[in-house]
């Protein structure tokens, strides 16, 4: 395993796009992929049906389950960095933006409430909102929890796009995109405007970690301001709808952040050109889905992605995944973020991302 020198210096290589004689490899240890219900002492919560208000969580009660998964993702081997954030699985932005919280057996939803455009002026940060207090809880408690060990950094935020189809509903905000353009991009903004304002709250009580930031949830290095956001919402929009609703909300969320990546799911590889074009974008993420496509079948998209950005490819990539990747993809600005089920089998998948040609 790499030295916290060495990691830093390897992130270093990957954003500048340097030579890399290997991908960089994040390995979480997990049996799947429902995060929210791998912590112990969320196990009270998940309860199909159930409405969750801030107050149930007990941030305390989290910290040994943070701990655990520091020391299975170090036992595993590391070229990254571990990243805690803030209890994965609530629908942050959308509880902080008023929607009431529900709990099912493996994670949470949120419940719609805005009736558009009547509302808009409701969608704000309320700096006493429960969420939000809770949110920065979690947060100074992680910082407390580190001691410099690892980063803290931001879990899944949604975008613009998915907070609103959450607030309003997705029909209607589909609807709404045609029948009220203007008013939706003011949506929009006040949404990405939000954001900022969450993580940069959240940001004021995270010290430097190795002088620099982390992404939260996929474990990448920065060696200056970061974010990372996603528009799963945007598979609703054709390309130039996209472009034309979202390009100023999306730099409303990058502006000042040297290092920031956009979640991709294959089922929006048709805004890919879009996001392609964007100068404040500099890493795209890309999701193996449970669904598909297969690897294979993803390669020239990822191809064509490394021509202009950094590609970070997360999932439970396994044996063949790999090499498949590393056989029609360049190593140079490639992060590969591996979920395994065991400390051994992170251990071997690693081993196999580190091999040199």
């Amino acid at each position: 395993m790499a030295n916290v020198a060495e990691r830093v210096a390897l992130h270093r290589a990957f954003w500048n796009g340097e030579k890399q004689a290997h991908p960089i490899a994040a390995l979480r240890v997990a049996p799947d992929f429902f995060f929210s219900r791998h912590f112990r002492a969320a196990e009270k919560l998940l309860v199909p049906d159930t409405c969750i208000t801030a107050d149930m969580l007990e941030v305390d009660r989290f910290m040994n389950d943070y701990e655990r998964m520091f020391r299975d993702s170090e036992l595993a081997g590391q070229d990254a960095f571990w990243t805690a954030e803030p209890y994965t699985g609530i629908p942050w932005m959308e509880a902080i933006l008023g929607c009431r919280v529900c709990a099912g057996d493996s994670s949470f939803t949120s419940e719609r409430w805005l009736n558009f455009p009547g509302d808009l002026d409701k969608v704000r940060v309320d700096p006493e909102n429960p969420w939000f207090r809770k949110y920065l809880e979690f947060t100074t408690a992680l910082v407390d929890l580190s001691k410099g060990r690892f980063p803290v950094g931001m879990p899944i935020m949604r975008g613009p796009s998915d907070v609103a189809g959450a607030l309003m509903g997705q029909t209607e905000m589909v609807f709404a995109l045609n029948d009220e353009p203007e008013r939706m991009k003011e949506f929009f903004m006040r949404i990405a405007e939000a954001f900022r304002f969450v993580i940069d709250a959240q940001n004021a009580l995270i010290p430097p970690f190795q002088g620099g930031t982390a992404l939260g949830f996929y474990h990448v290095y920065c060696p200056g301001p970061s974010i990372w956001y996603q528009e799963d919402l945007s598979a609703l929009m054709s390309p130039a709808m996209y472009s034309e609703f979202l390009k100023e909300a999306e730099q409303c969320i990058c502006q000042g952040k040297s290092y920031t990546a956009i979640h991709l799911h294959p089922s929006s590889f048709f805004i890919l050109d879009a996001l392609l074009a964007k100068d404040e974008l500099k890493a795209i993420e890309v999701n193996k889905d449970v669904g598909g496509p297969c690897m294979v079948k993803m390669i020239p998209y990822l191809q064509k992605i490394q021509k202009k950005k950094r590609l970070i490819i997360w999932g439970d990539l396994d044996e063949p995944d790999i090499r498949l990747i590393k056989k029609n993809l360049s190593s140079d600005g490639l992060f590969l973020h591996i979920i395994a089920p065991t400390v051994h089998e992170a251990k071997r998948l690693g081993a196999i991302v580190r091999e040199v040609d």
